[in-house]
């Protein structure tokens, strides 16, 4: 299906169609972004597959249904539904919608994949979500130019930035109050999720 590799360092992207532009400079920044990651490991592959859509992104990765990418459990390999390297970007279900940044959404996942191959998949999976998606998005930075307030009010449950947002300032709030601690340090403590969100949205919602 995949026909087409480009290399990039430690990084393998795969493609259906050829890729009319060099994408050296769009893996370049995602490897050096990818490379400040706390849970490192410089001896890691990465495989990434931009799939031909969401029909074929479902087929590789059902699990993942409701997401533009997917970190698979087992392989570590990244899917991403429907994207366009010439333009970074990276498409909902409705192609109407505003796009992704590509290159955010690749960081997000490779930062995944680290934190599972070191955690191992056991202690992974038992780490809560909002720890997970929260330094995911802490490296990856797609949220940086969103307000705070963002999080506040009704939320698209089809658009997961406001959420990576929210899981951002959560791990903010608690990296501010323990700063001798390191972020493995800190996520390992799998802090609770509903006493850190109130603190948030107290913070950030108040009328």
């Amino acid at each position: 299906i995949f026909s087409n590799t480009y290399e990039y360092k430690n990084i393998s992207l795969y493609t259906r169609a050829p890729v009319p532009a060099p994408v050296d400079a769009l893996l370049g920044r995602v490897y050096n972004t990818v490379m400040s990651d706390e849970y490192l490991d410089p001896s890691q592959e990465f495989e990434i597959y931009l799939t031909g859509g969401y029909k074929e992104y479902m087929f590789l990765a059902p699990f993942c249904a409701k997401a533009q990418s997917c970190l698979h459990p087992v392989s570590h390999k990244v899917f991403i539904a429907s994207s366009d390297l010439d333009k970074n970007a990276v498409y909902g279900r409705d192609p109407a919608g505003k796009p992704r940044v590509l290159e955010n959404v690749m960081v997000h996942d490779l930062v995944l994949a680290q934190m599972q191959k070191k955690l191992g998949f056991i202690n992974y999976i038992a780490l809560r979500a909002w720890l997970k998606e929260g330094y995911a998005e802490h490296v990856a930075r797609e949220t940086v130019e969103m307000e705070a307030a963002a999080i506040c009010g009704k939320r698209d449950k089809s658009a997961p930035l406001v959420q990576y947002l929210e899981s951002r300032l959560m791990l903010d709030l608690v990296k501010g109050e323990t700063p001798d601690m390191n972020y493995p340090e800190l996520i390992a403590s799998n802090i609770a999720y509903d006493s850190t969100r109130k603190r948030v949205m107290e913070r950030n919602c108040a009328r």
